[in-house]
């Protein structure tokens, strides 16, 4: 989720006012009720810094819930091809991943540029 971080302006920046306008016609307006334990994980989020507000925290939350909802939509994809191919294809794709995994044993991917 991109960050909303703050930053001082610089010469020739939108001003602040600008910047929040733009924000909040990204925004939609949405009056709820939820349960109380709920209510009280957002605001822990708030309280521990993890976001900025309520609103944010319910953003969040979303994010972190539609990203584990595409994940598990990529799992069943990516199962479905698997199971789908035939022998002969499933055997190339296993001599691929062996490749792959050979060349790539070395390599440390947090430290490539």
């Amino acid at each position: 989720m991109p960050s909303q971080a703050k930053f001082a302006p610089q010469r020739g920046a939108r001003s602040a006012k600008a910047r929040r306008s733009e924000r909040s016609r990204s925004r939609t307006k949405l009056s709820t009720t939820v349960a109380a334990e709920n209510f009280a994980f957002l605001e822990t989020m708030v309280g521990s810094g993890r976001s900025g507000s309520i609103a944010e925290a319910v953003d969040l939350a979303i994010y972190s819930l539609r990203r584990a909802h595409n994940r598990a939509r990529l799992e069943s994809a990516t199962a479905e091809y698997f199971d789908s191919l035939s022998s002969e294809a499933r055997k190339e794709e296993r001599d691929l991943a062996n490749r792959l995994h050979a060349a790539a044993e070395g390599l440390d991917f947090d430290l490539e540029p």
